[in-house]
Formats: C-alpha cells, sequence, structure tokens
C-alpha cells in the first residue's frame, strides 16, 4: 500500500502520517523491485506495528493484528448453522470466544464461504467473525477476518494472533472431521477425538445398505468395499495435511523458525479419524465388487438409487457400464437407426431412475446386445426441436470374448461392428473420449482403442493411468477430417497401422 492508501485505510491525518513517517522505527517498505519502484508498505506488517508503537491510533487497526492483553480463555458456545438457516453456500460451524475487543467468531465452513463479511449478520453477537478457508499459506490453513467496526476492510491474521487474544490454543479441524455433533459437543481441553470421516460422496448411505444385505452378498461386499475406499483415502488425506501441509509448513523461514513454531503452536487438534470400520472386514475382490454393482443397477429402490449416485460422483471404474453419448431420431446415421430400433422398453431401475432424477423421461429401456440401460427425453436439447426425441445410452467398456473386429464408423458415438455382424458403441469411458478430424487427444484415443481392438476383439477401453499405446498410423489416419458415417473395414485399418 501507498502511503496515501495507508492513510486512508487506517483514518490518518496528515499531521499524524507526519509524526509516523518521521519515526525512526517505521516499517520497511517493501523492496522497490517488487513495486515498480514505488514506495509501498505491506499493509498487515504496517498494521502490527502501528498498534504497536503507536497505541493512540490502535484503534483503527482490525482488531486481531492489535497487541494482545494477557487474558483467561472464555468459550461462549460452538454453534452450528444449517444450510437452512444460512443457505447451502454458507453452512458452517462457529467457535464463539469472549476476549477484551469482544466476541470473535471461528468459522469452519461446510464446503467454502468465501466472504467473511456474509456471517456478520447471522452472528450479531461478534464483533470479528475468521473464517477458516480450504487453502494454505506458508504456516497452515489460510484465514480471512473482518471486523464489525470496519466491514470494508478484510484482512488476514495469523493463528497464533487469534490464539493470543482468545488466550489459548486455536482449534482446527480438517474438514473430513467436521461431524456436527462433534463440533457442538467439544470443549477447550478436551483431548483429541475419534471421529468418523465425512467425504463427499458420501460413504453412509452405502454402509446402511449393506447392513441390510445378507451376508456375503455381492452387493452387501461391493458397497462395503467403496464405501471403505471412500473412507480410507479421507483418513489418509487428513494425515497428509497434518503431517506434510500442517508440521511441514515454515520451510520457507526454516521448519524450525520461531514464525513457524509459533503458528503451530498457536493450533489444536480436537480430533483424530476414526479407525473403527465395520467395512473393512468385508471388502472383497474387484470382480465382486463388478458383480455387486450390476446386481445394484438392476434394482430399482430408492436406496439403490441413491448408492448409485454417491457411487456415480465416485468411480465409474466397477460400474458395469462405460461412457455415456446421446443420439436423436432425426438425422442419424444408418448405424445410430440400428441401434435405436433394437432398443427394448423395460421398467425403470435404479440405474435408469439415477439418470431421471432431475428430468422426466418420455420411455425407459435396455440395449439388448450390451444390457446397457437407455433413457428417452423430449425436447431435451434447446438447440434441438422441443418434440424431438433423444437416447441417452452408455458404451460398453468392452466387447465379449471371441469378438474380432470388421470394421469401424465414424459416428457419434464411434460404432464397431465385429465379424458376426453385431454392432456396438466402441468401447469406451466418459474420458478420455474417442472422435476424429483434428489434431488432438481425441482421435489418440481412437487409435489407441482400434489398435486394442485388431489385437483382442475384447481389449478394455483405453482409460486414464493405463499405458500408452503408440499408434502413429492410425492416430495420423483418424485425424483425417472424414465423413460423418464413414465406414472402414478392418483390412483398412491394418493398413494404416502398418503405415507408420
Amino acid at each position: 500500500m501507498t502511503a496515501a492508501e495507508l492513510q486512508g485505510t487506517f483514518e490518518l491525518s496528515s499531521a499524524a502520517w507526519e509524526r509516523i513517517s518521521s519515526d525512526p522505527d517505521l516499517v520497511e517498505p517493501i523492496d522497490p523491485r517488487y513495486t515498480d519502484g514505488v514506495t509501498k508498505w505491506a499493509g498487515q506488517e504496517f498494521a502490527r506495528w502501528l498498534a504497536l508503537r503507536h497505541p493512540e491510533l490502535a484503534e483503527a487497526v482490525p482488531a486481531l493484528l492489535r497487541p494482545a492483553p494477557e487474558t483467561k480463555p472464555h468459550y461462549l458456545e460452538g454453534r452450528y448453522a444449517t444450510s437452512d438457516e444460512v443457505g447451502y453456500d454458507r453452512e458452517h460451524f462457529a467457535g464463539l470466544w469472549r476476549t477484551d475487543d469482544g466476541v470473535v467468531a471461528v468459522v469452519y465452513p461446510h464446503s467454502r464461504i468465501r466472504a467473511p463479511r456474509d456471517l456478520l449478520e447471522f452472528h450479531d453477537s461478534a464483533a470479528t467473525v475468521v473464517v477458516v478457508q480450504s487453502d494454505y499459506d506458508l504456516y497452515g490453513p489460510a484465514l480471512e477476518a473482518i471486523d464489525r467496526a470496519h466491514p470494508d476492510l478484510p484482512y488476514e491474521p495469523m493463528w497464533s494472533d487469534i490464539a493470543s487474544h482468545i488466550g489459548t490454543q486455536v482449534p482446527w479441524w480438517p474438514s473430513q472431521l467436521r461431524r456436527p455433533e462433534h463440533l457442538t459437543a467439544w470443549r477447550p481441553g478436551d483431548e483429541p477425538t475419534p471421529v468418523a470421516v465425512i467425504t463427499w460422496p458420501s460413504w453412509e448411505p452405502l454402509y446402511e445398505l449393506a447392513g441390510s444385505e445378507p451376508e456375503g452378498s455381492p452387493v452387501r461386499g461391493a458397497c462395503f468395499t467403496i464405501g471403505h475406499e471412500m473412507r480410507t483415502q479421507a483418513a489418509d488425506w487428513v494425515e497428509h495435511e497434518v503431517t506434510e501441509i500442517l508440521e511441514k509448513r515454515g520451510e520457507f523461514g526454516g521448519p524450525k523458525s520461531p514464525r513457524a513454531t509459533a503458528e503451530r503452536a498457536a493450533m489444536v487438534l480436537p480430533a483424530v479419524p476414526a479407525t473403527e470400520d465395520p467395512g473393512r472386514s468385508e471388502t472383497v475382490l474387484p470382480d465382486m465388487v463388478a458383480l455387486g454393482l450390476a446386481k445394484l443397477c438392476a434394482r430399482s429402490d430408492d436406496d439403490a438409487v441413491e448408492c448409485l449416485e454417491q457411487i456415480s460422483m465416485w468411480s465409474g471404474e466397477h460400474l458395469p457400464f462405460g461412457g455415456a453419448f446421446s443420439i436423436t431420431r432425426t438425422d442419424v446415421t444408418r448405424e445410430g437407426a440400428e441401434w435405436i430400433n433394437r432398443l427394448r422398453r423395460v421398467s425403470p431401475t435404479a440405474i435408469h431412475r439415477l439418470w431421471t432424477r432431475h428430468e422426466a423421461p418420455v420411455g425407459t429401456f435396455v440395449d439388448p446386445v450390451t444390457g446397457s440401460p437407455v433413457v428417452a427425453f423430449k425436447g431435451r436439447f434447446l438447440s434441438r426441436g422441443h418434440r424431438e426425441i433423444s437416447y441417452l445410452g452408455s458404451a460398453p467398456k468392452r466387447l465379449p470374448a471371441g469378438s474380432v473386429l470388421r470394421e469401424v464408423v465414424l459416428d457419434d458415438p464411434i460404432w464397431v461392428r465385429t465379424t458376426k455382424g453385431v454392432l456396438y458403441p466402441a468401447p469406451s469411458m466418459d474420458a478420455p473420449g474417442l472422435s476424429w478430424g483434428y489434431s488432438g487427444s481425441g482421435p489418440g484415443t481412437l487409435a489407441q482403442c482400434v489398435g486394442r481392438l485388431l489385437d483382442d476383439g475384447s481389449a478394455h477401453a483405453v482409460t486414464y493411468g493405463t499405458d500408452h499405446d503408440e499408434e502413429p498410423g492410425l492416430e495420423a489416419f483418424f485425424q483425417i477430417k472424414h465423413k460423418r458415417g464413414t465406414r472402414i473395414p478392418r483390412r483398412q485399418l491394418e493398413r494404416r497401422r502398418a503405415s507408420s
């Protein structure tokens, strides 16, 4: 901040600034190499110095940046604000502390709260609101604060600033441990409590459904396995936050620098991930997970739909279907029409219901060749006719064992036909996608897919993290702007593959 900006921000008169600027102990300005030669000061560093050196002007400085008198901790209460009270984007827990400068509310968001000022009205007794952010600075979780006396002056205190004002260590809950019942029951001095981790997507519906299934059933095993994966990843992340991020912060000034040491000492962890996990002992192998999810997809009850929603947000690795695609009745290729005409109408299953939670379908179907669920909608795309019917389906992850590729058809989706004359959407995942006609990842992925199918007609779809199969001849061919509906026989594909 320039001299004029400092005067305006901290309401300093010309006389006061003249006195301050002549102080031999005035905080050093920022190196002019980083300010284009303009004399500027770090605003918060200046504020701390001003409150300490000129206490008569401290009222203009944000409360938590002022020197704190020695005080005893006075924790008022912990308050959890639900989304019904404050809105879905402001749900949070606040620990309220009485200080000499008024009540300080330390806020731990359910997700992310962008502006502390938004909470001043809700916490009407608080003089200061501090929001624990989801990102980190050099010394730990970042903080943003606002004082009711200066609502247009947000600032970023340190954890040690809060600790000095409330008179004790400040609790910090990693976001995966912010369970309302634990947060509101916590009191200063409590020993760290084991808390069942919170995950997004949520593991709880999976464990609830698994617990209602008979022991040894594929659905029970699949739900416990995926739920356990969710819990384990969340617990591992908490450990990473505490050990790799929190404890090793401060390396900018050295891990044993006084500043880093002070910041770590200012914080206390009130919770640790619970190690008791009833799903751990009932995890199963991937084949059984896939079988369990296939059975879950075929059900139609609400619990199955809820579990599939959580699982689909977590990972599509074990779901029986691959990448989604959409076809409209108008403007279809011969292969697209062939696929639409073979669909068989069925009652909606859980996977159909998952796809139609927010949109009413005009029909639910199954592709009898792949077993993929298909949902038909009317007027789904604003850019097309409001009466137009579109079909949402899924590609297989792989073709049946023994399949032999006969031809590839360039369309949306891309089709493959086997030597038995059976038409399939090309094996694919939601990402990376298959496409042609440009220089990019789509033609490269299509080249990999086709190369695999030439070697093995039942090869798995290309996924991220698998070995990259170089197919320069096929990739160059698929980068050409072929006409939609072009059919490429196996012999031509083999020649193009060998041309590299």
